[in-house]
């Protein structure tokens, strides 16, 4: 008598929860955060999910990242004429409600995100971490983000208030997450050949919308700063524009289009470096290149005491401040070497700063274990992500 074996191969359920976490992110720069992140889990056989918000930049750069992902809100989420914090509410409710539907039925292991994700989480018992560098007296309506989370993964200099007990503190700044030197090299032939002309000098200057409910009241660089600022670089070098706001007609000649998967490489050639915007001065800063922050929310952040009081690489300046921000642009220009000692100011700085992705795959990879050894032995567990 013979006897067939059959051999039956049933699906791994357990393993299938466990390597399936969802991203969710509204802003570019979650996008450079989680960029190296998600790479890594894919590569390791993880089942990535993303959902992102309609920004156009977002869009482009999950596209060109090559990532499969789900878009909603396409034209965002602000209600055009009507009062920001009715519109925020209102939206609230519906990214709840479109979340939910989009998770319902499936089995997570994670979520991560710097937004209402962690909300559904927490109704459907999925837990989550809560992405920010925000201390929490700076955007105070992210508490409901922060209470909802299992855990806020943030910088150690970044305050939670009285969420600190549930913080995956780090040695280091969203930024580092993806211009950290194990991470991201320069690349001077990104720079467009135009600004390498004329001894390749030039200052770069963002400027930001600045419509987000925490900043309700504040201002940036307007117009009329915008052109005294210009005023003061004009005759040292080229001055390149990137505004996420419309530009006055008489400015246009300083916008400068390229790729927006390489604007580090571009900005972290110039000279000087000037925004309104805390993320993006943050990058520079950690780029090496002398930064400088234009706005009334800069002191907000305890990022920039320390980016500026402990390393010097940033400096800020009230929109009501022109002198003493043209004092210290004349500053610069007249240093000896001024490359060289950023560049100095920044090797310093990473010698106590973690490989911030490192750290958040380790995390995830190893989760739930994970936490419970971070709390244990914090200082121990950062260690290995050091240079």
């Amino acid at each position: 008598m013979e006897y067939q074996i059959i051999v039956i191969s049933l699906p791994l359920k357990n393993n299938t929860l466990k390597k399936r976490i969802l991203f969710y992110f509204v802003h570019p720069a979650k996008f450079h955060l989680f960029r190296a992140t998600i790479n890594n889990l894919k590569l390791e056989g993880y089942q990535i999910e993303i959902i992102i918000t309609g920004r156009d930049i977002l869009e482009e750069l999950v596209q060109a990242e090559g990532w499969e992902y789900t878009k909603i809100f396409p034209n965002g989420r602000k209600i055009k004429g009507v009062h920001i914090w009715i519109s925020a509410g209102i939206y609230l409710l519906l990214t709840v409600w479109k979340l939910f539907l989009l998770t319902i039925g499936k089995k997570y292991m994670l979520f991560v995100s710097d937004d209402l994700i962690t909300f559904v989480g927490r109704i459907r018992g999925i837990p989550s971490f809560f992405v920010t560098d925000d201390d929490l007296r700076g955007v105070p309506e992210s508490v409901i983000l922060a209470a909802s989370a299992k855990f806020v993964f943030a910088p150690n200099v970044c305050d939670m208030g009285k969420y600190n007990s549930k913080k995956l503190g780090y040695d280091g700044y969203k930024s580092l997450a993806h211009l950290h030197p194990n991470r991201f090299t320069l690349d001077y032939s990104k720079v467009p050949d135009e600004l390498k002309s004329e001894g390749g000098v030039y200052f770069f200057i963002r400027t930001v919308s600045a419509t987000s409910t925490h900043d309700v009241g504040k201002r940036g660089i307007g117009d009329d700063l915008l052109r005294k600022i210009i005023g003061v670089l004009e005759p040292h070098g080229r001055v390149i524009l990137n505004s996420e706001r419309e530009v006055a007609p008489d400015m246009q000649k300083y916008v400068l289009d390229f790729d927006k998967m390489d604007v580090a490489h571009i900005f972290a050639y110039a000279k000087v470096f000037i925004s309104d915007s805390t993320t993006m001065c943050a990058e520079a800063a950690v780029l090496g290149v002398p930064a400088i922050e234009c706005d009334d929310w800069f002191r907000d952040f305890k990022q920039y005491d320390e980016l500026s009081d402990r390393y010097k690489l940033l400096r800020g300046f009230s929109p009501d401040d022109f002198e003493g921000l043209s004092n210290y642009l004349q500053e610069l220009l007249l240093m000896e070497d001024m490359a060289s000692v950023f560049q100095k100011r920044r090797q310093y700085m990473l010698t106590e700063k973690d490989d911030v992705s490192a750290f958040l795959i380790w995390l995830i990879k190893n989760y739930p274990e994970s936490t419970s050894k971070y709390f244990s032995d914090t200082k121990n567990i950062l260690k290995q992500f050091k240079q």
